[in-house]
């Protein structure tokens, strides 16, 4: 197995395939009783997750914390959210740069133009 060259085909391939690690995990569940907690970033770095009975319950117990304290809350952890906003952040700095290297260089042509 090895990586897809192709970032539309790996964008693609990720959204087909998505749904099933969540469907594993689900059976998991219904099958065996397990408590179970995935955290799955996308190519772009987007967070999804699936968790029973939470993402972050089952976070709190692998981390050896109370797990009567974790809360039942199925909504994003705040670690995972965290993390997309840091990835998204780099996006967005890396994007920056590189306007501003274009800017440069037309602040440069149009001197020499003026030349």
């Amino acid at each position: 197995m090895k990586k897809i060259d192709k970032e539309v085909d790996r964008l693609v391939t990720f959204s087909k395939r998505r749904p099933g690690i969540n469907k594993k995990a689900s059976a998991l569940v219904t099958l065996c009783g397990a408590e179970v907690g995935v955290v799955v970033f996308s190519p772009v770095g987007k967070p999804f997750s699936f968790g029973h009975p939470s993402v972050e319950f089952v976070a709190n117990c692998f981390l050896k914390q109370n797990p009567s304290q974790a809360q039942d809350d199925s909504s994003t952890h705040p670690l995972v959210e965290a993390q997309y906003w840091r990835v998204r952040i780099n996006e967005l700095n890396k994007q920056c740069d590189e306007l501003l290297r274009q800017l440069e260089l037309e602040k440069e042509r149009e001197k020499a133009l003026q030349d």
